[in-house]
C-alpha cells in the first residue's frame, strides 16, 4: 500500500481562507494541477471618487474566490477540512493523497525508486519534489532521502548493530589518528641517514595532491602539486583492528574530500574499517562546525566520537576528546586554518620524557606569561550556539533537517576558506618551520656543550668528513619523537563505554525500555572521575582568558569537575606548573588541598579514573613570600642579611632572630643609610653627566631625558625609608610577625 502524502496550502496565499467547496471526493484519482478545492479570502482595496477631489480614498475589505490545485498525481485518501472551515495558515494538512511513488530516495536529480526526473525548480503550485528527500545519506550528498526513509534506515541499522553487539564510532583524522605536514624539510630528513630525525621518520608516508594556490606575484589562483607527509599515530592499525570489532567506524573530517580519500588509502587501503563511510567538509554542510545530525538525522543514541577538538562539536556529550597528536612539532592541524582559534589549550608536559624533565612545561609557561598558548595564539574561541536542530520559519522538521544537512552550500564561504587553507600550506612550504626548530634545538645544545660551530666544522674537515651544515648532527638530538600512547588510552575508554552500554542494554531488555543512550552511559562514567572536585588553574591559562572559552576548562568539566577563577575555601585541587604563584601559596595554607602538575589531569583523562595525586604533587616549601602581582610572587626564602662576613642566613633563622630580639637595629639603620646614600650619589653623578651632555649638545637631550616625576617619586620613597625616626619607631615584634604571615 502506498503511503499517503499530507498536502498543505501554499505559503503565499492571503490567510485566513474559508473553504467554500470540495471539488473531488475521497477515493477519486487526480492528476497534478487538477482543481480539488474552492476557497474565498478577504483583501482590503482602495476606493475613492476620481471626479471629487475633496473626497479622500478609503480602504474597503472585499471578498475574492479562488481554487487550489493538486500538486501531486494520485488518489485522494481523505480530506482534513470541510466546507465552511477556516484555514488560518499554511501549517496544517488539508488533504492526504496516495501516490504511486513519493520520491523518498533521490540520486542526482532522479528518483531512485521509480526513475522519475525530479524537477530542478518548483512549479507555480510551490511544491518542490526535492524537499521530499532533504537528508544526505551514506556520506554522499548525491543520495538523499526523506525523514521517514531516514528513520526506517536507522531503525534497520540499529537492529543490525544490536545483533552484532556493536556501536558506532565517528573518527576525526588530523591530530586525532594521524598528523600531516607539507614542509619539504621532512623529505630531506627522510633521505639523510645521518639526520637525528631519520629514525623517527622511517614509517612516514607521502602522497601528491593537486591544490589551488595563490600566486605571490599575480595574486591569481593557480594549480600546483603539493606533497603531503603523513605520520600515523603509534598503534593505529591495532586500534582500528580492535575497534572495528566493537564499533562501526566512520570518518568525519574538516579536510577536503580528495585529502580525506588519500588518507583513507593509507590507513585503510582495503576498505576493511571505514569502507566508503568518509565524510569531508565538502559534504558536511558546515565548514566550521561538526554535527552528528548530518550522519544520523534521527538518533545518535549509539554514536561515540573521538576528536582532538571539542569546540567544533560544541563539547557534545557524544564526544571523547583526544590529546592532539603533534608529531611534526609546531605544525598543528593543516586543515584547521579556517577554524576558530582555541584558547586555553594545554598538553601533557613532554609525552615520553622523564617526569622530571620540565623543559616543555617551561616553554609553555613562557607562552602563558606572554598571554598566549601553544595552539591558540592568545585568541579566544568563537562562541557557538547550543547543539541541536536550528529553528525555521514554519517549524517543519524537514526544513530543519535541510538546514542541518546543508541543502544549499555557501560557495563564497567555501572559496574563501579554501584560499585561507592554500595560503597556510604555501607558507609552510616556504618558511620550513621544522628546519628552523631543529636549528634552534642544535644551537641550544651546542651552547650547553660549549661547542663552537666554526671549530666543529674545522675538526670535521680534518677528519675527512664532508660537512654540508655548520652544525654536524652526530651529537644532536632529533626534534621529532615516536613516543605517544594516546590511542591506548582511547581504546581502553571505548572498551569501557562499550561494556557499560551493553550491560545496561541487557539489564533493560527485559523491561522493554529499548536501547540505552550512549550519552547517558558515557556521562555516568566520566562524571565519576572528578566528582566532588573543585579545580583552580594557576599559571596555566593566559591572563584574561574566560573560563568558558578555555579548552582545558571545558575538558575537565566534561569529567565532572567544577572550575573556579580564584581561590575559595572549597577548592580541592590547584593545577599549576610550579610553586611560585599566589594561588598556590594560598592553597598551601589549607590542609588537604592537592597542588599538582597538569600531567595529573591528563593521567586521569587517559584512565577515565582519578589516579593518586602524590606522583604529580608540587612541593611547596615553607618559605616567606612577598606578593608582587596576582600571579607573580617572589620567593624570599634565601633573603640575605648583610654582615661583616657577608654570610647567608637561613630564612627561618632570620625570623627567629627577629622574634628573639637579636637583631642590631642600629647596624641595620646604618647599612640602610649607607645604601641609600650610595644610591643618591649615583643619581647625582648621573644627573651631572646628563647636564654635561645637554651642554655639549646645545641643550638637546638625545633621548636621555628623564621622567622627573618618576625620579621625584622614587626620591620621596627613599627619603621615607631612610628616616631614622620611622625605622626606630617601627615595632620589632610586629615586623617579625608580618614576615612570618607573609604580609611583607
Amino acid at each position: 500500500m502506498n503511503r499517503a502524502t499530507a498536502v498543505k496550502m501554499p505559503k503565499s496565499l492571503m490567510y485566513p481562507l474559508e473553504v467554500t467547496g470540495i471539488l473531488v471526493a475521497a477515493g477519486a484519482e487526480v492528476a497534478r494541477h487538477t482543481p480539488i478545492l474552492r476557497y474565498k479570502y478577504w483583501h482590503e482595496i482602495q476606493e475613492g471618487f476620481e471626479d471629487d477631489a475633496e473626497t479622500q480614498p478609503r480602504l474597503v475589505s472585499k471578498e475574492f474566490f479562488s481554487t487550489f490545485e493538486s500538486p501531486l498525481d494520485g488518489t485522494i485518501d481523505c480530506w482534513n477540512v470541510r466546507v465552511g472551515d477556516i484555514i488560518a495558515d499554511c501549517r496544517g494538512s488539508v488533504v492526504s493523497i496516495s501516490e504511486p511513488c513519493a520520491h523518498e530516495v533521490q540520486f542526482q536529480g532522479m528518483c531512485a525508486m521509480c526513475g522519475a526526473r525530479i524537477d530542478e525548480n518548483m512549479d507555480y503550485a510551490e511544491y518542490d519534489d526535492r524537499d521530499r528527500a532533504p537528508i544526505s545519506m551514506s556520506h554522499d550528498t548525491a543520495l538523499k532521502v526523506s525523514m521517514e526513509e531516514a528513520r526506517r534506515i536507522e531503525e534497520d541499522s540499529t537492529a543490525r548493530l544490536l545483533t552484532e553487539r556493536r556501536l558506532i564510532l565517528v573518527v576525526d583524522l588530523d591530530q586525532t589518528i594521524i598528523h600531516a605536514a607539507v614542509d619539504p624539510t621532512i623529505g630531506e630528513w627522510m633521505a639523510d641517514e645521518e639526520n637525528p630525525n631519520y629514525e623517527a621518520l622511517k614509517d612516514v608516508q607521502s602522497f601528491l595532491l593537486q591544490e589551488d594556490v595563490i600566486d605571490n606575484v599575480t595574486k591569481k589562483q593557480m594549480k600546483t602539486m603539493c606533497r603531503y607527509y603523513v605520520k600515523l599515530r603509534p598503534g593505529l592499525q591495532q586500534f582500528l583492528e580492535h575497534m572495528s570489532k566493537l564499533f562501526e567506524l566512520h570518518v568525519y573530517t574538516m579536510a577536503t574530500k580528495q585529502y580525506a580519500l588519500a588518507i583513507g588509502k593509507i590507513i585503510d587501503p582495503d576498505g576493511r574499517y571505514f569502507g566508503d563511510r568518509i565524510l569531508s567538509r565538502d559534504e558536511s554542510g558546515s565548514l566550521v562546525q561538526k554535527n552528528l545530525k548530518r550522519l544520523f538525522p534521527v538518533s545518535t543514541s549509539m554514536v561515540a566520537v573521538i576528536d582532538d577538538r571539542g569546540d567544533v562539536w560544541n563539547w557534545s556529550e557524544n564526544l571523547i576528546k583526544v590529546v592532539p597528536y603533534n608529531f611534526f612539532v609546531g605544525i598543528g592541524d593543516i586543515n584547521s586554518s579556517f577554524l576558530p582559534q582555541r584558547g586555553g589549550v594545554i598538553t601533557p608536559t613532554k609525552m615520553g620524557a622523564d617526569k622530571t624533565d620540565d623543559s616543555s612545561a617551561i616553554e609553555q609557561e613562557k607562552a602563558t606569561e606572554n598571554g598566549s598558548s601553544d595552539s591558540a595564539n592568545g585568541e579566544e574561541i568563537i562562541e557557538k550556539t547550543e547543539e541541536g536542530i536550528p529553528t525555521s520559519d514554519d517549524g517543519s522538521p524537514i526544513k530543519q533537517l535541510v538546514e542541518i544537512a546543508g541543502g544549499e552550500y555557501n560557495e563564497e564561504l567555501l572559496s574563501a576558506q579554501s584560499t585561507v587553507r592554500s595560503e597556510a600550506l604555501e607558507a609552510q612550504q616556504h618558511d620550513r618551520p621544522l628546519a628552523k626548530l631543529q636549528k634552534d634545538l642544535e644551537e641550544k645544545e651546542d651552547t650547553e656543550m660549549h661547542i663552537e660551530p666554526e671549530k666543529e666544522e674545522e675538526d670535521s674537515k680534518k677528519n675527512g668528513q664532508v660537512h654540508h651544515d655548520p652544525h654536524s648532527h652526530h651529537h644532536h638530538h632529533g626534534l621529532l619523537s615516536n613516543w605517544d600512547n594516546e590511542l591506548d588510552n582511547i581504546e581502553a575508554a571505548l572498551e569501557k563505554v562499550h561494556r557499560e552500554y551493553y550491560r545496561v542494554y541487557d539489564a533493560d531488555k527485559s523491561s522493554t525500555k529499548g536501547e540505552p543512550d550512549i550519552k547517558t552511559v558515557m556521562q555516568s562514567l566520566k562524571n565519576k572521575v572528578f566528582d566532588g572536585c573543585v579545580f583552580l588553574f594557576s599559571g596555566i591559562l593566559p591572563l584574561g582568558t574566560r573560563l568558558d572559552s578555555a579548552d582545558i576548562v571545558q575538558w575537565v568539566r566534561s569529567f565532572g569537575a567544577v572550575v573556579v577563577a580564584d581561590y575559595i575555601d572549597s577548592v580541592t585541587h590547584v593545577i599549576a606548573r610550579n610553586a611560585g604563584t599566589k594561588k598556590v601559596r594560598q592553597a598551601s595554607r589549607k590542609p588537604g588541598v592537592h597542588i599538582v602538575r597538569p600531567d595529573w589531569v591528563f593521567e586521569c583523562f587517559g584512565k577515565w579514573a582519578r589516579v593518586p595525586e602524590k606522583d604529580f604533587a608540587i612541593e611547596v616549601p615553607e618559605a616567606t613570600w612577598v606578593d608582587i602581582d596576582d600571579d607573580d610572587v617572589v620567593n624570599t626564602a634565601h633573603s640575605r642579611v648583610n654582615n661583616s662576613n657577608d654570610a647567608e642566613m637561613d630564612a627561618d633563622e632570620f625570623v627567629r632572630s627577629l622574634s628573639d630580639g637579636k637583631v642590631d637595629w642600629d647596624e641595620v639603620n646604618e647599612e640602610l643609610k649607607e645604601f641609600m646614600g650610595d644610591d643618591d650619589e649615583d643619581d647625582e653623578d648621573d644627573e651631572d653627566n646628563d647636564n654635561k651632555e645637554r651642554e655639549m649638545n646645545g641643550g638637546v637631550e638625545n633621548g636621555r631625558k628623564r621622567d622627573r616625576s618618576d625620579d621625584e617619586s622614587e626620591a620621596s620613597k627613599r627619603t621615607k625609608l631612610a628616616d631614622d625616626d620611622d625605622i626606630d619607631s617601627y615595632d620589632e615584634d610586629e615586623f617579625a610577625k608580618e614576615i612570618e604571615d607573609g604580609l611583607l
